[in-house]
């Protein structure tokens, strides 16, 4: 009986071993998807508010503004309300069909869900990331929980006039 015991402490143990192997594994997978590292001068766009930098909601002012941001060495990643699909090509488009779209990697393009409110989320990520804001947007409801609003150079202004982009504070 205690060749037994000894032999299922020793699996217990092991099982227990294997265990927190596999979860450490998991932990730094999920780690990974949950916060993918920006790629090197990285700045936040707002999508949704750079679509109208030329009046009308347009992919091609978008492409425009991120032609001129990787012109002068930036990634940009764009962050886009849930109804953007709606006001580009009347019907819901997802990352991956606002990627296609603007020919971006899908790792570039975010569409918050439905209920969730875009400039939350782009502010939410510049602050964690210490990145730039692409926006004429003042964002002046969320100055108290994002100060990174008020710091200057911190949001990019810009708009889209005769067919290129002009900055406002770049």
């Amino acid at each position: 009986m205690s060749e037994l015991s000894d032999l299922a402490l020793l699996g217990f143990a092991a099982l227990a071993l294997f265990s927190i192997y596999i979860l450490r594994v998991l932990w730094g997978w999920l780690a990974a998807l949950a916060k993918p590292k920006p790629a090197q001068n990285a700045v936040i766009v707002d999508g949704s508010n750079v679509m109208f930098w030329g009046g009308d909601p347009s992919p091609v002012v978008l492409t425009r503004v991120i032609e001129s941001l990787r012109d002068k060495g930036f990634t940009p990643y764009v962050i886009f309300d849930a109804n953007v699909g709606y006001k580009l090509q009347d019907r819901y488009m997802d990352d991956a069909a606002m990627a296609r779209l603007l020919a971006l990697p899908a790792k570039q393009v975010y569409v918050v869900p439905k209920g969730v409110i875009a400039d939350e989320h782009v502010l939410e990520v510049a602050s964690e990331r210490g990145l730039r804001v692409v926006s004429n947007d003042r964002f002046r409801d969320w100055k108290v929980r994002y100060p990174i609003v008020a710091e200057k150079g911190r949001i990019l202004r810009g708009t889209c006039k005769g067919g290129g982009v002009q900055w406002q504070s770049l």
